[in-house]
């Protein structure tokens, strides 16, 4: 059996044990007659399930595209220091869960590389999770961005509870990845290389690791315009995390054919203090917003008759319309699906099986910024 093929049971075996304490609490609850205390804590296990079963799918997604080749990198300068913090942020809570902590420094002076940001962080994040599973608890994980002899480079050194378990292995399989991980470190292996960069695990003692990834220097950026797959960020484009839109909006469109979806949301976020309309179809969409314009436009893709994609080109071309397009996505959020986002005019990104609070999570972001980060997966 090929790599390729062999994710399909790799997938199938993640995914049935991440989602099997989904049903063991829909029992409980049953069984306890949904008491208010079990309920809370059984929603606690199913989100922590349904994030587990999401993280394997994007990570064995990620994985299919190092296989068949589609995957893509878009490089141009990027600090180390802001991909490190990136990652320590994200990783927060999970790094909490188990009372570890990172010790990170900022480089002086800053260190750069020619790398996609974006899947950078995404490779730091995978180093970080695999760094965490294997350390013991209270433990502290060291976190340095440096210039290099020969390439700026990320090392992470941490201690390996059971010394036996840390090795090449952890290369060789889509499937050993650290739990929740959305990058194996195999791919994430494929992600550096891409990059033309390296990832790789020294054994200090027995019982102390340490994951290296070299990145390709900025002074080495000519190397991508012959370089297949590694595609140079443009110059002059805007960069995708940045914008510069103003407070939280308050008025949401929900544009989805399922019901349930749009009865979820809705409710949801009525509850969060948002002001929701519901279009079923592009069609209703448009007139919708000819009567009212709302401040935030979030488009499922796969709608009946026009799709999401024509429905966002239709509202950006209305010269008058300042509604904020999100698109909601029943697809992993790879290379392609982003690339059709942005030329089709939508403004960011959420996974429709992350739920309201993602989309909550998002626009609170950007009223405390005052600018949104796009394209958010």
């Amino acid at each position: 059996m090929d790599d390729r093929l062999s994710l399909v049971p790799e997938l199938a075996h993640e995914l049935r044990d991440a989602l099997s304490p989904i049903r063991a609490a829909i029992d409980l609850l049953r069984l306890r007659n949904f008491d208010t205390e079990v309920s809370r804590r059984m929603a606690e296990k199913v989100d922590r399930a349904l994030d587990a079963a999401l993280a394997a799918v994007d990570a064995f997604a990620a994985a299919d595209q190092c296989e068949s080749g589609t995957l893509t990198v878009e490089v141009a300068p990027i600090s180390l220091d802001q991909v490190v913090e990136a990652a320590r942020t994200a990783l927060a809570p999970r790094l909490a869960e188990r009372s570890q902590r990172v010790e990170f420094a900022h480089s002086t002076p800053v260190v750069e590389a020619m790398a996609d940001a974006g899947k950078s962080m995404r490779v730091v994040s995978a180093m970080l999770e695999q760094a965490s599973a294997v350390a013991p608890p209270r433990s502290a994980i060291a976190v340095r961005a440096a210039a290099g002899d020969s390439s700026p480079e990320i090392r992470m050194r941490f201690a390996i509870e059971t010394p036996d378990s840390a090795g090449e292995s952890w290369f060789q399989s889509y499937g050993t990845r650290a739990r929740c991980s959305r990058m194996a470190l195999r791919t994430a292996r494929q992600v550096m290389a891409l990059q033309h960069g390296s990832l790789d695990l020294i054994l200090r003692s027995p019982d102390v690791g340490e994951l290296v990834a070299a990145f390709a220097p900025v002074a080495a950026a000519g190397v991508y315009a012959s370089a297949g797959g590694a595609q140079p960020a443009a110059a002059n484009e805007e960069s995708p995390a940045v914008s510069g839109r103003g407070p939280a909006p308050t008025r949401i469109l929900i544009v989805e054919d399922s019901t349930e979806v749009r009865v979820i949301y809705r409710e949801a976020l009525a509850a969060l203090g948002y002001s929701v309309t519901e279009a079923g179809n592009a069609e209703e969409a448009l007139r919708t917003t000819v009567e009212a314009t709302p401040d935030v436009a979030l488009i499922d893709i796969h709608l009946p008759g026009m799709n999401g994609y024509r429905l966002a080109q239709a509202l950006k071309a209305r010269k008058r319309s300042g509604m904020r397009l999100v698109m909601l996505s029943g697809m992993t959020l790879d290379d392609t699906t982003l690339r059709l986002s942005r030329t089709a005019g939508f403004d960011d990104c959420i996974d429709k099986a992350a739920g309201p609070r993602a989309l909550h999570a998002l626009l609170q972001a950007q009223s405390a910024s005052h600018g949104a980060a796009a394209f958010r997966y």
